[in-house]
Order: C-alpha cells, then structure tokens, then sequence
C-alpha cells in the first residue's frame, strides 16, 4: 500500500487557475493601451471607409453607403 504524505487539495488548482487569469488579463489589458494596436484599428476603418460621429453622447459610425455600424 503506498503513503503519499503530501495532501493534494483543491487550493492548488485554484492558485494555478487564478494565475492564469491574472496572465491572460494583463497581456489583454496591455495590447488595449498600446498605440500600434489603435493606430491599426484606426487605419483598417479608413480602409473600409468608416467614420465615427459623437452627437448628444451618443457616439455611432458610419459606412461609406450611409449604414449605421454598431
């Protein structure tokens, strides 16, 4: 019969679990606060001819046949 003195217990999992997330947060938080990132989206939309419109709050683009895009 084998003894495995060490107890393995739920707490591990969730350590790991919470790990991972603090990862995956940061790395998705960081890629929003980059420039190139925004500077991508922003050409990619004038490529597809889009404009954005702020009008009372309300903020709502554009295509270039007239479509709201939301």
């Amino acid at each position: 019969m084998c003894y495995n003195p060490k107890k393995y217990s739920g707490d591990d999992n969730m350590k790991k679990l919470f790990l991972i997330v603090i990862l995956a947060l940061t790395t998705v938080s960081c890629e929003l606060f980059s420039p190139s990132y925004w500077n991508r989206v922003t050409e990619s939309r004038r490529e597809n001819g889009e404009r954005c419109y702020i009008k009372n709050g309300n903020a709502y683009c554009v295509d270039r046949d007239g479509n709201r895009l939301y």
